[in-house]
């Protein structure tokens, strides 16, 4: 396993981070719980030492499992939770109009987090997809900042998604809030706010999610399995049209490339200076050990690179070529 230099309680950040999302949340079926914990305990073993979930995972279940998994190795490992989504208030349900990040809520959810997870730190904390209104709002800050006081965490960011607003709010909390630690979607297909962050005078570290598009960019992809998939439910996602439009425009990189698709989108992701850790999706060992594989080869070409930059710069100037033919 290779480790970036970003480093977390002196721990180097592995360049794959195992995402709880796959054992936790219901949209990639029932996992068994012991299959879960044997998989958290596979990737640490095969030198995987940064984890990340969210509060509202399961309602606190990713974080009671790497409790129950990983608890022996607490300080060899990097966690990282999120909170905003207000699960707690028997009215709210988890979904895009429950969330708070009132300055009491922030202090709650945090000592409900470290009780589920079983510590008396969190190495990041990330705000769960906050709006614009809701990242100019400074009681949010003077919470996180006693929670780092108080040693309960020890780094906070912000998670955002792709919405038309996320680039404001990267560039707003970048510059007035001096905040360098974004939790991101980044990919062949998804380039542009992490391309905006290599434009910034400022040091921004980039936990990369969705490094394969929605499971576009795995080596199993078939368009004509796709909407019986674990991802179909994305359809409705703000992006995904665009992006599933351009998929096919990036067949012809591949042709000549001994490297599967999946193993060059995960490199691509790696590749990034911004990038300190990517969280591809773990779903079973078989493809667990084929992402740590793929960690330990060299990065990429950079004519590879810059062809694949070049690739994205052209569809999003000029639109999808299937459209123009």
């Amino acid at each position: 396993m290779r480790y970036s230099d970003f480093s977390v309680n002196n721990i180097d950040l592995s360049v794959i981070g195992f995402p709880l999302w796959t054992l936790a949340t219901s949209g990639w079926g029932a996992q068994d719980t012991d299959v879960s914990i044997y998989l958290l305990q596979q990737a640490f073993e095969q030198g995987i030492n940064f984890f990340d979930t969210a509060d509202s995972y399961g309602k606190g279940y990713g974080e009671e499992l790497l409790r129950e998994a990983l608890s022996p190795a607490r300080h060899e490992i990097v966690i990282a939770t999120k909170f905003g989504y207000d699960f707690y208030s028997p009215q709210l349900d988890v979904d895009w109009d429950g969330k708070n990040f009132g300055p009491a809520y922030v202090v709650y959810a945090c000592e409900q987090s470290l009780r589920r997870i079983g510590t008396d730190y969190l190495d990041m904390y990330f705000v769960h997809y906050p709006s614009y209104a809701e990242v100019e709002n400074d009681d949010l800050y003077e919470a996180l900042e006693k929670l780092v006081d108080a040693g309960k965490i020890l780094n906070f960011g912000i998670a955002t998604d792709d919405r038309p607003e996320a680039s404001e709010i990267a560039t707003l909390l970048a510059f007035e809030r001096d905040l360098n630690l974004f939790h991101t979607p980044f990919s062949l297909l998804e380039q542009d706010l992490v391309d905006s962050f290599s434009q910034m005078d400022r040091n921004i570290s980039v936990i990369a999610r969705r490094v394969h598009s929605f499971g576009l960019l795995e080596e199993s992809y078939d368009p004509l399995m796709f909407e019986q998939s674990k991802f179909s439910d994305q359809k409705n996602h703000p992006t995904f049209g665009n992006i599933i439009e351009m998929r096919p425009n990036y067949d012809f990189l591949f042709e000549d490339l001994e490297e599967s698709i999946s193993d060059v989108a995960l490199r691509f992701a790696i590749t990034n200076r911004n990038v300190v850790s990517t969280l591809p999706n773990i779903t079973d060992i078989d493809n667990l050990s084929q992402y740590c594989l793929s960690a330990d080869k060299p990065d990429l070409d950079n004519d590879l690179i810059n062809l694949i930059i070049e690739v994205y710069r052209e569809q999003k100037e000029h639109g999808n070529k299937n459209e123009t033919e």
